[in-house]
């Protein structure tokens, strides 16, 4: 029973498949502080958005989709709310993953064509 559970359960990721949620925390806890001066609050959290989508759509079409994607964009989002943006920043936390979510689920559907 426990080689035929082995065998339906989903693999791993490589170590090179790691970048993904790197490149999430990266968006989110190193972007900010570098541009912030840069350009305006409204194209920040545009550019951080579009990054989360096109790295969730990315990594769910190179590897899966996985739960481990949108989950480090809630949490490192909410680390940067936390460093960087004001109180009211904490109603874009659920526009983030969802943002990751949905792209994760599209790159999954676009692997298996």
């Amino acid at each position: 029973m426990s080689q035929e559970q082995e065998t339906q359960e989903e693999p791993g990721r490589a170590w090179w498949q790691w970048w993904a949620p790197l490149a999430m925390i990266a968006v989110f806890l190193v972007l900010p502080p570098a541009i912030y001066q840069a350009v305006s609050g409204v194209t920040l959290f545009g550019i951080m958005g579009g990054l989360t989508v096109l790295i969730a759509l990315i990594d769910a079409t190179t590897f899966r989709y996985s739960w481990t994607i949108f989950w480090v964009a809630g949490i490192a989002y909410f680390a940067a709310m936390e460093m960087y943006f004001n109180e009211g920043t904490w109603i874009y936390l659920p526009v983030v993953v969802l943002l990751a979510l949905g792209a994760s689920k599209l790159g999954a559907k676009l692997r298996k064509r």
